[in-house]
């Protein structure tokens, strides 16, 4: 199973046809003060598989690790299945997680991780910012 798209958006949606829409892709997150408070955003991931992962159950785990790996800041884990495909063609499971109100307790590099069966698939930095405050 592989990652080909893991991101940070403002919004994430799947339409009816099964299209993944992503607005506002972003890499860092900018405060003026710690612990900084960032109100929404989406953590997307499209897991791949092919013929010999039809229909495949896993578990899945998503965590957001401090710069040291010494804080879970986020940790999610469910059930998950890729789905059926046909003529060997690759098939692919879209995660959309929401996040609110996400607490950085100290500027650095976090980063997430997408973990299939406790096996570590994609790795995703996001930089937090110390700035200036606006005067």
């Amino acid at each position: 199973m592989e990652v080909p798209i893991l991101l940070t958006a403002d919004y994430a949606n799947v339409s009816r046809e099964g299209k993944l829409n992503v607005m506002g892709i972003f890499t860092n997150v900018q405060s003026p003060s710690f612990p900084a408070l960032h109100p929404q955003m989406y953590l997307v991931a499209q897991l791949s598989g092919g013929r010999a992962e039809y229909g495949r159950k896993f578990k899945l785990e998503i965590k957001l690790l401090n710069e040291d790996a010494t804080l879970e800041v986020i940790t999610r884990t469910t059930d998950a299945q890729l789905p059926q495909g046909e003529n060997g063609q690759r098939v692919n499971l879209n995660i959309i997680l929401g996040l609110a109100n996400t607490v950085f307790p100290s500027p650095g590099t976090y980063e997430f991780s997408i973990l299939v069966d406790q096996d570590v698939k994609a790795t995703l930095p996001l930089e937090v910012i110390s700035i200036a405050p606006k005067e």
